[in-house]
């Protein structure tokens, strides 16, 4: 059960008055009254009993639900508010205690059963059928036995084992729903049960950042074809997603050590902790997600690049690093001149060599620079140089002005420029020229204006456009935004207009505000596709004017 299905309309509505004593006023299909997260004077706040959401069309406020509107009131978390409201009662609190220990039980199945299949796998290692992948371990990874259990290194030895052994008979602990759930086992269009992952595979388990395992990825341990991948991945389900995992992160985050390396494979960290350097995270490929850096935040610690030192490699770096950078998280590069990936420069150089190797470190940000300074073979080419120039002010766009001063600095180092040369071209890619920050942000707030109107312009033009909108409404940055935006709502959702809403008539009050060019004749996804590039291009000019305010 979702928590918003846990009050109905009316208990909310009940909620709403008696308890914050709201007078509620009714129009069209949404409930108004005065928002309680700023002065308003006029009702602007709007609950709509369908979704039962919650919208402020003078200062933004929004609430997926009565929970998050009242965790925001109290300024307290959600659960505090659910509880509350639970105790008001609304709702029996003991249908949530239950409904949280049947997740519980259900995540702990999952986990008790992936556990179980990693013991599978491994024990496959010291099968007959498992000794081709054993011997690729022991003779062209030279892992010992340590290592291959530290990591629960394991093997597939044919297509339908975890079917015959786990789907096929009944278990206590597990169903054969819970073995369906993490895609390890899939039914065929014969209705055949198989087994994800092919025959033959080393098998690596992934955890999640509290040590469980939560999912596998296979290797093929033969020959790989030029249109074969060397890895494949569980596909994601409940409990797992390949972009929000960094493997061996649970080790690192119980790691002492003010640092830790950023590598790009499973067989990086392994080489490098049979060195002992046990503070390694890989990021399973080249890209660094979102959820992966939230991760790297938690850990409070300085980030040491370490990737492939090939082509994709350091483009891999100079994108991670940008990444890294732009959220403030301290990082360095390791300066490798060996070739290959840190697996093979483990295996190729003694111990020693790998220890002053991984401390001798780069700044990122020259890091950065050279890259692009040799990617474009600028030597004395004054073209070379203005291009150059360009990809560091377009690279370092979004980042606060503090920094740019120390870039141009660098960039004249690089190039024999002066400083005086290099500015103005910082300043066409909308970075601050160093004494017209007040200029800049008058400029921002023309920009914001001008996009306002043009998502307003839209919304005038057909209910279709106002409907995508709704799904993203934006806080307008004046209060005549406002207005006209508060009076397009009151006319979509009048009764007069639903009974005939199918049709997509403009607006005619709003006939003058309207831009020339009509939309009318794009069809539905190139509607969507309009709308979202005029909430971009908002979203773009705020965060313009942030980085001056």
């Amino acid at each position: 059960m979702r928590h918003k299905d846990l009050l109905n309309t009316n208990d909310i509505l009940n909620l709403l008055t008696s308890k914050l004593n709201l007078n509620l006023k009714q129009k069209g299909r949404s409930v108004f009254f005065l928002c309680p997260f700023h002065s308003d004077k006029n009702p602007s706040c709007s609950f709509e009993p369908n979704r039962k959401i919650f919208t402020c069309f003078t200062c933004g406020f929004k609430a997926s639900d009565i929970f998050n509107f009242w965790a925001q009131y109290q300024k307290i978390d959600q659960e505090e508010a659910i509880v509350e409201i639970g105790k008001m009662g609304y709702f029996d609190l003991a249908i949530l205690q239950e409904e949280k220990k049947r997740e519980q039980k259900e995540k702990n199945q999952i986990f008790y059963l992936l556990s179980l299949i990693a013991d599978i796998y491994q024990h496959n290692l010291l099968t007959l059928v498992g000794q081709e992948v054993l011997n690729y371990l022991r003779q062209e990874r030279h892992l010992d036995k340590t290592t291959i259990n530290r990591f629960g290194l394991g093997c597939s030895i044919n297509n339908r084992q975890l079917s015959r052994l786990l789907l096929d008979q009944k278990n206590a602990d597990f169903s054969s729903e819970d073995l369906l759930a993490t895609n390890l086992v899939w039914i065929t269009d014969q209705n055949q049960t198989c087994d994800f992952f092919p025959a033959h595979h080393l098998i690596i388990p992934l955890a999640n950042t509290e040590g469980k395992v939560v999912a596998f990825a296979a290797r093929k341990v033969g020959e790989i074809s030029a249109d074969e991948g060397k890895y494949k991945y569980l596909p994601s389900y409940q409990y797992y997603q390949k972009s929000a995992l960094l493997y061996n992160y649970s080790i690192v985050k119980k790691n002492r050590a003010e640092e830790c390396y950023l590598v790009e494979g499973f067989f990086d960290v392994i080489s490098l902790s049979k060195l002992e350097i046990k503070n390694c995270l890989a990021l399973l490929g080249t890209n660094l997600s979102e959820e992966q850096i939230k991760l790297l935040l938690g850990l409070k610690k300085r980030i040491i690049l370490f990737l492939d030192n090939d082509k994709a490699g350091q483009e891999a770096t100079v994108n991670v690093a940008i990444k890294l950078l732009e959220r403030e998280i301290d990082c360095e590069v390791v300066k490798n001149d060996y070739p290959g990936d840190p697996d093979e420069i483990c295996r190729q150089q003694s111990q020693e060599s790998i220890q002053i190797l991984l401390h001798s470190r780069e700044n990122p940000y020259s890091f950065i620079l050279k890259y692009y300074f040799f990617k474009l073979a600028v030597r004395d080419n004054p073209q070379r140089t203005v291009r150059f120039i360009n990809q560091v002010a377009n690279v370092f766009q979004k980042f606060k002005p503090n920094i740019y001063d120390f870039l141009i600095g660098k960039i004249s180092s690089l190039t024999g420029w002066k400083k005086t040369e290099i500015e103005p071209h910082f300043i066409k890619w909308n970075l601050p020229s160093f004494n017209t920050r007040h200029y800049q942000i008058i400029y921002g707030q023309e920009l914001i204006v001008g996009k306002e109107k043009k998502i307003i312009s839209l919304c005038t033009q057909e209910r279709d456009f106002w409907l995508l909108t709704q799904e993203k409404i934006p806080f307008f940055s004046t209060q005549s935004h406002r207005a006209w935006y508060y009076d397009l709502y009151n006319y979509y959702i009048s009764s007069p207009f639903h009974d005939s809403y199918s049709k997509n008539y403009p607006v005619p009050e709003f006939s003058g505000y309207r831009g020339s060019n009509s939309t009318a004749f794009f069809p539905p996804d190139q509607k969507s596709k309009i709308v979202n590039i005029a909430l971009q291009e908002l979203d773009n000019a705020k965060q313009f004017l942030l980085n001056y305010e």
